[in-house]
């Protein structure tokens, strides 16, 4: 069961020790109430401890305020993949809870499923997560900080193409993340050059991918690109990949965010020399990042590590902010979208833009390498940058 409690950050908080203790103080006249839509229980719940994390973050550099105006964040639990729960929870925070901006999402049915409230109300929801690239066409009050399978794809399968990739088999989980994931895969790589012999689909919550593992194997390629979701089944699969030998054999597996530090412990040393691409790492060697690293170990702990989602939490409330500030706090959805159209900030992640066209946000995706970090840690060390990539999906198909 979620909470229906509506709390706010206090600066200065203690560790996550309860999802329900977060956010907490008294109302102000000023308030302006952002409902965060995440992951409290479950197998998924690593989503809202970190989206949390990136919130408060911000909550603490700003003091939760945006000139006169005071930031009051609801959480709400989605409760797994469920677009109907996400529904009536959206609905719930607009109409009851009175809140003018949304944030979070984790998955692409979650996200998608609000997008008649959001639309009808004009209430911005400003996802942090879920990949599919056509979530933006759905209503013009939604915006992207997260990123596009499509916009990680293309430099990846440039990269393998230029390191000698010519076949290749995918991987990909089934059901439409995988989907999108699995078509810009084969149309990347056909286009430069390579065949995909196949697309492999494993349904969601697969645990023994043993068959899968064994087609692999028969294709006889060397190169697998893969897309799970973040979490069990990627670690999972990958561990798997590399207990079977594969990687001992020569094969070499791409990813995305597959690899994520929290997620390498459980695969072990063996992940080493996985490549992936992202729009994040943390450790980026920028300015920008190291603070961002530096302040996120202070306040949850030296081992802590920030993730795309907190990074991606972190951004969603500089752009509500930006929102805020452009519309002085009044409650005008339209307004407040056409504010970051075109908005540019620097971001932990790198210099990113909101395309004024499409509500995505152009931003550098790095080739990084699974490896040894100075502290002993697995970690996704970046080792080349395409900059400045503009989501391809759209820019393919914008008419």
């Amino acid at each position: 069961m979620y909470s229906r409690i509506a709390t706010r950050f206090k600066v200065g908080v203690a560790a996550f020790a309860a999802a329900g203790s977060l956010f907490a103080a008294p109302v102000s006249a000023d308030e302006i109430k952002v409902g965060l839509l995440s992951q409290y229980s479950g197998t998924y719940s690593w989503w809202g401890q970190e989206y949390d994390r990136g919130v408060e973050l911000f909550m603490s550099e700003t003091g939760g305020k945006v000139g006169n105006h005071t930031i009051t964040v609801i959480k709400r639990d989605e409760g797994g993949a469920n677009p109907q729960r996400a529904r009536q929870l959206a609905q719930e925070l607009v109409v009851r809870d009175k809140v003018q901006y949304l944030t979070g999402g984790v998955f692409t049915p979650t996200v998608m499923g609000t997008a008649d409230v959001v639309d009808q109300t004009k209430t911005p929801y400003i996802f942090i997560n879920g990949a599919t690239s056509s979530m933006t066409n759905k209503t013009p009050y939604f915006a992207r900080v997260g990123y596009t399978s499509w916009a990680y794809c293309v430099p990846l399968m440039k990269w393998a193409f230029e390191k000698g990739a010519r076949e290749a088999v995918s991987v990909t989980a089934d059901y439409a993340p995988g989907t999108d994931i699995a078509n810009a895969f084969d149309e990347t790589f056909t286009e430069l050059g390579g065949k995909i012999k196949e697309n492999i689909k494993v349904p969601l919550g697969t645990t023994d991918f043993s068959t899968y593992l064994q087609r692999v194997s028969d294709s006889g390629v060397k190169h697998v690109f893969m897309f799970m979701p973040v979490g069990p089944m990627s670690a999972g699969f990958i561990k798997a990949f590399q207990d079977r030998g594969l990687g001992k054999a020569g094969v070499t597996l791409y990813a995305g965010a597959e690899t994520q530090e929290s997620d390498l412990p459980a695969i072990g040393d063996s992940a080493q020399g996985i490549i992936t691409a992202l729009h994040y790492s943390p450790y980026l060697e920028t300015p920008e990042n190291k603070a961002f690293v530096a302040k996120y170990k202070a306040k949850f702990g030296a081992d802590a590590i920030p993730s795309l989602a907190s990074m991606g939490a972190y951004d969603a409330m500089q752009v509500i902010a930006h929102m805020i500030k452009a519309t002085n706090g009044k409650k005008d959805g339209d307004a407040a979208m056409e504010a970051i159209k075109g908005y540019s900030w620097t971001s932990p992640r790198g210099p990113v833009t909101i395309d004024p066209k499409t509500r995505e946000i152009t931003q550098n995706v790095y080739i990084r390498e699974v490896r040894k970090t100075p502290d002993g840690l697995l970690g996704n060390v970046p080792i080349h940058t395409y900059e400045n990539v503009v989501e391809p999906w759209h820019a393919k198909n914008s008419k």
